[in-house]
């Protein structure tokens, strides 16, 4: 059992609005007008399923990564529990697609899952596919391309839990992957170490924090423009517009960082966790202006 619930913790890591906070699945509940229950509740589960297969199937293919960078977690120290979720992984992804054809209400639904589950499987694989071609997440270029693929195609096949696709699921698939491409700008800032060492050129390793930096803030930024774009167009409902009030909180990181030549330290920490606090905020009425 202890093993069981240190797998369960390892698949939440990294948390994400998708998995384990079903954050995106009610955005997309709100926004579709259906407002039937029963299908956000398919749509949590269909992505708890999944997404925590993608987090163990990156994890299982890591390995090498984690240990030379210091980590320590269930699948490094367990040879047992390592090939139990290498096997694992593989079904939750055919689970997850055979839920996409039995729930799905457009076939285009079923392509976007296909094509945004092959890029988080060719992310990841050193296994299968990785002992014939580079995985994507070893070069920043294709590591770049696979969140450029797989989050709007993902936003579209979750929206066709609910109701078919339209010009605004494509609308908030834009936003939403603005939104996700911002946190992508960072997230490898963690595992420089470990990435240098095994000889990877993934985006924490080419490029320095500050220009991860200002690009996290760009996409942040365009992920607010598209709000109000989109609001503008009568897309969204006119509520939506207030979400983008929280800008505030992007705009003032932008002009501390330029106060301070993009330096990042511990002291800068207060200032992105506010920021953090004020994009959360904004997605929080981007899912209640939906109701309205």
């Amino acid at each position: 059992m202890s093993e069981f619930i240190e797998l369960v913790k390892l698949s939440m890591r990294p948390a994400t609005i998708i998995y384990p906070y079903p954050i995106l699945p009610l955005l997309i509940f709100s926004h579709s007008g259906t407002y039937n229950i029963l299908s956000l509740f398919k749509a949590i589960i269909f992505s708890f399923i999944f997404y925590s297969g993608v987090n163990l199937w990156n994890h299982v293919n890591d390995i090498e990564e984690d240990v030379l960078g210091g980590k320590r977690n269930i699948i490094i120290e367990n040879v047992r529990v390592r090939k139990l979720v290498s096997i694992i992984s593989p079904i939750q992804y055919l689970t997850s697609f055979s839920l996409t054809i039995l729930w799905c209400t457009d076939w285009r639904g079923i392509v976007a899952f296909a094509v945004a589950a092959f890029a988080t499987w060719i992310y990841s694989d050193r296994i299968v596919l990785g002992r014939i071609v580079r995985r994507w997440k070893d070069y920043y270029l294709t590591e770049v391309l696979a969140f450029v693929i797989f989050f709007p195609l993902f936003t579209l096949a979750l929206w066709t839990f609910f109701t078919p696709l339209s010009a605004k699921s494509v609308a908030l698939s834009t936003a939403v992957s603005f939104f996700l491409l911002s946190g992508t700008f960072l997230k490898d800032i963690k595992d420089i170490t470990g990435d240098k060492l095994a000889g990877l050129k993934t985006l924490g390793v080419v490029f320095s924090p500050e220009t991860l930096l200002k690009a996290s803030l760009t996409m942040l930024f365009l992920y607010y423009i598209s709000i109000l774009i989109f609001t503008l167009f009568k897309i969204f409902p006119s509520l939506t517009l207030a979400s983008v009030v929280f800008s505030a909180g992007a705009i003032h990181t932008t002009v501390h960082f330029i106060n301070n030549d993009w330096q990042i330290t511990i002291r800068e920490a207060k200032v992105l966790e506010s920021m953090f606090y004020f994009n959360i905020s904004s997605f929080m009425v981007f899912i209640i202006s939906g109701f309205m």
